[in-house]
């Protein structure tokens, strides 16, 4: 169990807790910035689960607790290999009164996409593979009409699956809803805010435009560049510069980064073209992308 490497939880330790007199948390699996998850015991089914805890300060504001409960319904729409699905979701009083909003999720045995990249540098295959699985979970958030808004390889975690890496797609919980039936629970945005990671953010988000699929479709481009060369386009920790960098500067190319990697024009091509300034300029949905990169890895020699 995560335990055994003494993790400490940065909310309230609910250690030893059973919630709704159902999940009894064993153990810490990772502690988070907004949330802590935790390894369970639905008591009631008798199966091991994991339990994403909202740090209490971050359920206070009516819109931080509707953009959590909006993470379990958009979920919950959602019946897809490649997206974590949400069993169910509540609220329990904490040891000092607070209340804890908690959704629970399967429990899954694997590394994060981020982990994957602190190994030696990955096989163009297997980065496509990947990175087409990500398009193909997106697709189906991108149908009911909602942008993740933080895409990173933090928020995908890599299982095994018939011997195979099989990616699956996390935390909803920054998603906007931008069109659809589900509009009425979308919370509201604080304007001047930066939703997302900064290395991650689209030309929109750093300019405070609205967002379409096409903000998710740079992401991937973000992310295809890194598990290619090993770095961001836009590398940086000061805010204002590589904010201006994704507004306005172009991206380096990936074979520029990477010239033993042996990267095929067209494959260039696509990752420049997802990382397009305008987003009318990028593949014009999840699937087109999807589609495009199994083209490019159809020309990919097997490792």
């Amino acid at each position: 169990m995560a335990d055994a490497i003494a993790l400490h939880p940065r909310g309230p330790d609910l250690r030893g807790r059973t919630l709704h007199g159902r999940f009894r948390l064993d153990g810490l699996i990772a502690p988070g910035g907004m949330a802590d998850i935790y390894e369970a015991l639905d008591l009631r089914l008798r199966r091991r689960v994991a339990i994403k805890a909202l740090h209490p300060e971050h359920g206070r504001a009516p819109d931080q607790r509707r953009r959590f409960f909006q993470e379990a319904v958009l979920a919950a729409q959602i019946d897809h290999p490649h997206v974590i699905p949400i069993f169910d979701h509540g609220e329990e009083p904490a040891l000092g009164g607070e209340p804890v909003l908690f959704l629970v999720m399967p429990l899954l045995q694997g590394v994060t996409l981020r982990q994957r990249l602190l190994e030696p540098a990955m096989p163009i295959a297997d980065a496509l593979s990947l990175t087409i699985q990500l398009l193909d979970g997106l697709a189906e958030l991108h149908k009911l009409g909602a942008v993740h808004r933080d895409l990173k390889p933090e928020n995908c975690l890599i299982v095994q699956r018939h011997g195979r890496d099989h990616l699956i797609l996390l935390d909803l919980g920054l998603a906007k809803i931008h069109t659809g039936p589900l509009l009425s629970i979308a919370p509201s945005s604080a304007p001047g805010v930066l939703i997302g990671t900064l290395a991650y953010v689209s030309p929109e988000q750093a300019r405070e435009q609205p967002l379409t699929p096409a903000a998710d479709i740079y992401a991937v481009g973000v992310i295809l560049f890194e598990l290619l060369t090993r770095r961001v386009p836009f590398p940086g920790t000061k805010v204002l510069e590589v904010l201006s960098a994704h507004a306005s500067q172009q991206a380096p190319s990936v074979t520029e980064r990477a010239p033993d990697r042996g990267i095929s024009d067209d494959l260039e091509a696509l990752v420049a073209s997802a990382l397009d300034k305008d987003p009318a300029r990028r593949p014009v949905s999840a699937h087109a992308f999807r589609r495009a990169l199994e083209v490019a890895a159809e020309q990919v020699a097997p490792r």
